[in-house]
């Protein structure tokens, strides 16, 4: 009889293995290992097996062969998920999805069909980065205790692979979209103020313009010129004008620096 139990577990085929279906943080090696730690907690359950288990290095070494080295493209699609059982002659697969955040761990769990892609149960936990590994048993019971409810036929039930698997991989999937926030517009205060800028700089232009032309008026300039007069006098009032063009590009300036400064920055 002992011998018969013995053949009888070396024959058994297996029904579900577990994967990572997307990972953010994390890299691959050490998402491998949670994802073995997970799957020994699985099996420390006898209460709702899922079936026999296809050790998760098996089940990553058909996979890499079957043309999927990393199973984290999934990013966490049931559909994609479903695929991987079916390429690797599985009833069912638990998908992890593990996303870093700072010092903690989000753990999602999922029991994914392999025929139908349909979800049989799933949990989502977040623990420490730190002790993932020692937290992840009760997640696994918690999974167990859901997917038993859901589909009570599951409990206890060990049968052969699906005939006729089909090993065509999956459509590449589209990549993940991205949300981008547009920046943050300014404030009236620093539009003000960029708008002081810019007369200042004009203002400047300006007189610089103006001092340029009162200079060459004033080389131009002759004493025994019958007209030296006006033509000092339009010498001086355009040197007039170009230092009223600098106080007022230094007035604009001071003031686009004020507006600048005593403006709150704009809200992120």
């Amino acid at each position: 009889m002992l011998l018969a139990l013995t053949l009888s577990l070396i024959n058994a085929t297996p029904d579900y293995s577990v994967v990572v279906a997307r990972r953010l943080g994390v890299d691959a090696r050490r998402a491998a290992e949670l994802s073995a730690v997970f799957a020994q907690a699985l099996e420390k359950d006898t209460t709702h097996p899922l079936g026999q288990l296809l050790p998760v290095g098996e089940a990553t070494e058909q996979l890499k062969q079957a043309g999927f080295p990393d199973t984290s493209v999934c990013n966490g699609s049931a559909a994609c998920v479903s695929s991987l059982a079916r390429v690797s002659g599985l009833k069912r697969i638990v998908a992890l999805q593990l996303v870093k955040v700072g010092s903690d761990l989000a753990v999602d769990a999922s029991v994914v069909e392999g025929e139908a892609g349909r979800i049989l149960g799933s949990v989502t936990r977040t623990v420490k980065l730190k002790t993932a590994d020692g937290e992840l048993e009760p997640l696994a019971r918690e999974l167990l205790s859901k997917v038993a409810k859901a589909t009570p036929e599951l409990v206890a039930v060990k049968s052969d692979a699906p005939k006729n698997v089909d090993l065509t991989p999956p459509p590449p999937l589209p990549p993940p979209e991205v949300e981008v926030t547009p920046a943050p517009g300014l404030t009236t205060g620093r539009k003000v103020a960029l708008g002081l800028g810019g007369g200042a700089v004009v203002a400047l232009g300006v007189g610089i313009g103006l001092g340029a032309s009162a200079l060459s008026q004033s080389n131009a300039l002759s004493a025994i010129d019958p007209q030296f007069e006006e033509k000092a006098a339009a010498a001086r009032g355009t040197a007039l004008a170009a230092d009223l063009g600098y106080i007022a590009a230094g007035s604009l300036a001071v003031g686009a620096l004020v507006a600048w400064l005593v403006s709150p920055p704009p809200a992120p």
